[in-house]
């Protein structure tokens, strides 16, 4: 399940934090930590990062443009990635530079239904093993 979303831009501006379960922090915080690190791992190795692990959670990063899409997920969660990718796919094209409530309320809504639909077919998938 997705915990939060977050929409940082390369220059670390949070564009928006989009709260769906439990984990929460300071967003002006979060973006300045992600530009950071993105930052550094280029001059390392010439690459974004994709993934990261903090505690209990682990955060999977993507770029569309110039914006990062950052999953949340519970550190088990074994469907992270895709859930990334997938709400990656279906929100791309619809951000800019300019974030307004209805990109937001799209971006939940997404969000939500890839979680909720990862969740039941991974309970399908277990029952029938």
């Amino acid at each position: 399940m997705i915990q939060s979303v977050y929409l940082v831009n390369d220059a670390g501006e949070t564009l928006a934090a989009i709260p769906i379960g439990d984990f929460q922090i300071d967003e002006a915080l979060f973006g300045g930590f992600l530009s950071a690190i993105q930052m550094y791992s280029k001059r390392i190795s010439g690459k974004d990062i994709k993934e990261l692990t903090l505690e209990n959670y682990r955060l999977i990063i993507s770029k569309l443009d110039r914006i990062f899409i950052v999953t949340i997920h519970d550190l088990k969660d074994k469907n992270a990635a895709a859930l990334n990718t997938e709400l990656s796919k279906l929100v791309e094209g619809t951000l800019g530079d300019i974030i307004t409530d209805e990109t937001i309320e799209l971006v939940k809504e997404t969000a939500t239904k890839v979680s909720t639909s990862a969740g039941r077919a991974t309970d399908w998938a277990s029952k029938m093993l």
